[in-house]
Formats: structure tokens, C-alpha cells, sequence
């Protein structure tokens, strides 16, 4: 709910659920919400207070505590968060969907905030954040298994230069979570190149990506994130994969490209960058029966005008008269 709002379009919705929680004020639902929205609009304080709400009404309602957790990390409260955790650890490690929304929602405070970035820290924030990183870093053995302190650790330790046995093997096991935001888990690769673990080239994290997370990506890492969108099926993503690529000038390989027109056909997907990848494969002088068929479909539902040159490479080719 919360990704690609405006201000307008926040506030009609803040209005929308004020309504709504009038209407129902017994119900967690609209509290929730609430907070979503003003966690949207970077009102942290504001969203925890309606996170609040939304448990006084239903106490077991994990989205909205994973949502005071994260209102928690934007909001600099971090040994709140991390004890928040402790408290519904069980209930929220139990499922994996509150699991995965717990860890995008504590990650992506890497890259939306800038208390870990070294060069815009102030005096101030360096006090302060290493002040909270000392009182953190003293529960370690007592919340060994703490995601959100995990997460704030490898933030920290992302941008301090810091290097140990332990750090390498946080990094290793966050790196592989579901849900870490990928600028997040892209920043932990790097790292850990740098520390000597070589884990760029493992299918098993490049999966995890939903998007091209960097303009600095190789094509051939490129073409094992599109591979493994393409693995999952999700026609959506493949789609923003490939166009991502285009804009950071990066080539999906041909034989990928093939393929993704493959998967097309077989699942009715026409999106445009098949189309694209149809003409690509044709201008490399790549024809057979799946690209010129996946291209003759999409001039049959009007979604393309073919245009000359590619009337005649068809023709030339037999697949048109």
C-alpha cells in the first residue's frame, strides 16, 4: 500500500481511513493503516502512535507491530525496536510473510535514511549512533537470534570498515534472507567482496533481487537476476528487469532474451518489452518460429504496427505471405 504515493494521493487516503476508523474504531485494521500511510508521508512518530492504536484495539496483530518496529528504526528508537522484537519474536519468526515484511520493512531504512551513510553524518549522529551502537552491540549474545538487531548491526558495520570473523558471518547470514532490500543486500555483497568472500556469482542471491539493484551491475550478473525472474514466472517483474536493464544500458543476453519470448508465448504475457526483445533478436538475424509468431500475435491484437522492414524479414523468412 505504501510504495509509489504522493502527497495527494496520501492525504486522500489519510482522510479515507480517519473516516474509517470513526466508522469502526474497534477494529486494528484502520489504525493500521493509518500508520502505513503516515510512515508514507515520513511522519514516524505520528504512524507509531497509530501502530499503538491498532494494538490497544487487538494485541495480536502482527502487521502492526512489525509496523511500530519499523516506526521505531525510522524513527532512531532502535533498542526499542530491537526489544519490540524480542517480545513477538515467536509470533512473527513463526510466519514467513511477517517474517519477509519485518525484514524489507527494518532494511530499507539503509537506503531511504542517512544516519548509516558515513559522508553526511554530522557530529551529532555519529554521538549518537555510537552511543545506541554500544548499547546494541551488548546484546548480542542474549539476542543472538534478533532480526532487527542483526539488520541494524549490518548497517552499521556496512559503513564502519569494521572487519572480524563475526561481522563476515552476520553479513552471511542476512545476505540470504527474503524480503532485504536490494540496495541492502546488494551493499553486503560488495562488502564481503572486499573481505575476501566471494558470493557475486551465487544464483541463490542473485534470485533474491527484484530488480537490477545497481547501475554498476555486470551483464552477466544482470543476466542472473533476469534468469531467475524468468525461473519464478513472474511476468511483472521479468518485465521491470528488462526495462531497468535498458535504462542503465546493460544487454540481457540473446539466449535469454529467447527465452523470456518463450515464456511469453506459453503464458499469453504481451508485454512490450517482449516485442522488444523479438526485434533485438531479429536485427542479430535471430529468426525462427517463436520470435516471428511472438511478433505476428502482436500485430493480430493491434499492439504493435510491425512496419516495413519487419514485414519483409518475416516474409523473407516464410512467416508471412
Amino acid at each position: 500500500m505504501r510504495e509509489n504515493l504522493d502527497k495527494n494521493r496520501i492525504d486522500i487516503r489519510i482522510s479515507k481511513y480517519e473516516k474509517y476508523v470513526k466508522k469502526h474504531p474497534k477494529k486494528a485494521y484502520g489504525y493500521y493503516c493509518l500508520g502505513n500511510l503516515y510512515m508514507a508521508a515520513g511522519k514516524y512518530k505520528l504512524a507509531g502512535k497509530y501502530f499503538k492504536k491498532s494494538l490497544a484495539v487487538d494485541g495480536n496483530y502482527i502487521f502492526a507491530v512489525i509496523g511500530l518496529i519499523e516506526a521505531y528504526v525510522f524513527g532512531r528508537k532502535f533498542m526499542k525496536a530491537v526489544n519490540l522484537f524480542s517480545k513477538n519474536r515467536q509470533k512473527i519468526i513463526d510466519k514467513y510473510v511477517y517474517r519477509v515484511k519485518l525484514v524489507r520493512a527494518v532494511s530499507s531504512f539503509y537506503s531511504k535514511a542517512e544516519l548509516f551513510k558515513t559522508e553526511t553524518k554530522d557530529f551529532l549522529s555519529m554521538l549518537y549512533l555510537k552511543y545506541t551502537m554500544q548499547n546494541i552491540k551488548k546484546l548480542v549474545n542474549s539476542e543472538a537470534n534478533n532480526i532487527v538487531l542483526k539488520l541494524i548491526l549490518c548497517m552499521n558495520y556496512l559503513n564502519s570498515g569494521e572487519k572480524s570473523f563475526y561481522i563476515i558471518q552476520l553479513f552471511k547470514t542476512c545476505i540470504y534472507w527474503d524480503g532485504l532490500e536490494d540496495t541492502f543486500r546488494w551493499a553486503l555483497i560488495k562488502r564481503l567482496e572486499e573481505m575476501g568472500e566471494k558470493l557475486y556469482y551465487d544464483i541463490n542471491i542473485a534470485r533474491k533481487f527484484s530488480t537490477i539493484p545497481d547501475v554498476n551491475c555486470t551483464d552477466e550478473y544482470v543476466d542472473l537476476i533476469f534468469s531467475s525472474a524468468l525461473d519464478k514466472g513472474n511476468g511483472g517483474k521479468i518485465a521491470d528487469i528488462y526495462d531497468i536493464a535498458g535504462k542503465y544500458n546493460k544487454n540481457i543476453s540473446p539466449r535469454l532474451m529467447w527465452r523470456y519470448v518463450q515464456w511469453s508465448r506459453e503464458n499469453s504475457f504481451y508485454d512490450p518489452s517482449v516485442y522488444d526483445c523479438c526485434k533485438k533478436l531479429m536485427n542479430m538475424g535471430w529468426m525462427d518460429n517463436v520470435i516471428a509468431n511472438t511478433m505476428i500475435n502482436f500485430k493480430e491484437k493491434n499492439a504493435v504496427k510491425l512496419g516495413d522492414e519487419t514485414e519483409r524479414a518475416l516474409r523473407l523468412f516464410g512467416y508471412m505471405k
